[in-house]
């Protein structure tokens, strides 16, 4: 493999830039940012798309003053709600607005600014929570709004929940952007934050569904839940492609345009992918041909105790040097909860295809939101 050539041994002083941390494990052909791969099943599916009825492709566009493209997202919905049913147990009708999105950042980004006007409109100070290590966006966002976020320490969960106050908003990725897990102990957290604080919103992100191969599941049942971001980015390799989704309890009038300023082409190849691929299906296809593989080609050059996260393309570990630079540039979480996370979408796909390019070429600063590459 074109990886193998050096091996990382923790460095002596002086400390090692980001720019040489990054050239290391690019050397293993994992990264720090996460990747999406674009699978041959996605490829496959567009070529079906673009080479099948022509006619029936351009009349999708066609005659646009008899509103028929209005309801054109109705079908993508319908369809992502019945594949993620395996995983997502909610009251689809306690969530009447649902808006089609550029994968999720678009409306997390809506979201988090609504907030911001509301509490302008309703004189309070908004605050949002998340955990340390958990999807960079969400703070992100929130810091270009003007509103505060408050970061707490996964591990001690039940301490944070008291510190949510009444008009408060906690965002969540489940599985975990922290170390790519399922949170076995989000449940509780969801159950004891609507004890605490009952008016309080939590913002669940689902964008790592269709990304683990076992079974698990998610409840929304709790009333404390008042928005669903979902993408198809990583779970069906069409970052590209901008395709993703927000339900809601209430309605967000900045993107009731979407009804019609929506991609066709998107909606249709993500709908056509969900009705192939069950939830799992993709994920045991791909971590079984290549998470493998490349974790243990990764695990010997840079010599990381590394074990397979639930998502498929990324690795995790825990730190065990507080000292050493390469464990301090890779850990997530706080403190009791530190994860080390790497991405192994680069050396996957070249696993999987030689001819693909495996080389890593990792920006010199990373630029949020970090999860959100292609």
């Amino acid at each position: 493999m074109m990886f193998a050539a050096l091996k990382y041994a923790a460095p002596a002083t002086p400390a090692p830039t980001n720019a040489a941390l990054n050239a290391l494990l690019e050397n293993a052909g994992v990264s720090k940012t996460v990747y999406s791969y674009v699978m041959p099943e996605t490829e496959a599916a567009l070529d079906a798309l673009v080479d099948g009825d022509r006619a029936a492709l351009h009349h999708m566009y066609r005659e646009a003053w008899t509103q028929k493209q209005d309801v054109m997202h109705e079908a993508f919905f319908a369809t992502w709600k019945a594949w993620s049913s395996p995983v997502l147990k909610f009251d689809a009708g306690d969530f009447p607005f649902f808006y089609t999105t550029g994968g999720a950042s678009e409306a997390l980004r809506e979201t988090i600014y609504a907030y911001g006007h509301r509490a302008r409109a309703e004189g309070f100070s908004p605050v949002i929570h998340v955990f340390e290590g958990d999807y960079e966006g969400f703070a992100a966002y929130a810091t270009a709004a003007g509103i505060k976020t408050v970061a707490h320490n996964r591990h001690d969960w039940r301490a944070a929940v008291l510190r949510v106050g009444a008009t408060d908003q906690f965002y969540i990725s489940q599985p975990s952007a922290i170390d790519g897990n399922v949170w076995g102990e989000y449940p509780a957290f969801a159950a004891a934050l609507y004890r605490q604080q009952p008016s309080a919103d939590l913002m669940l992100d689902l964008t790592y569904v269709g990304c683990v191969a076992r079974d698990f599941t998610i409840e929304a049942y709790s009333p404390n839940v008042q928005a669903i971001f979902f993408s198809l980015s990583k779970p069906m390799g069409v970052y590209y492609h901008r395709i993703g989704g927000l339900l809601s309890r209430q309605a967000y009038p900045g993107l009731f345009g979407n009804k019609w300023f929506k991609n066709l082409l998107s909606l249709k190849l993500g709908t056509k992918l969900m009705q192939t691929y069950g939830v799992h299906e993709l994920p045991q296809r791909y971590a079984a041909l290549g998470q493998g593989p490349a974790l243990r080609q990764a695990r010997e050059t840079l010599g990381l105790d590394l074990t397979p996260a639930d998502v498929w393309m990324l690795a995790t570990a825990t730190p065990v040097n507080a000292e050493d630079p390469l464990h301090r540039y890779l850990t997530r979480g706080g403190r009791g909860d530190e994860k080390l996370r790497l991405c192994l979408t680069p050396s996957i796909a070249h696993i999987i295809n030689p001819a693909v390019d495996g080389t890593v070429r990792a920006r010199a600063h990373e630029v949020l939101p970090e999860r959100n590459a292609p």
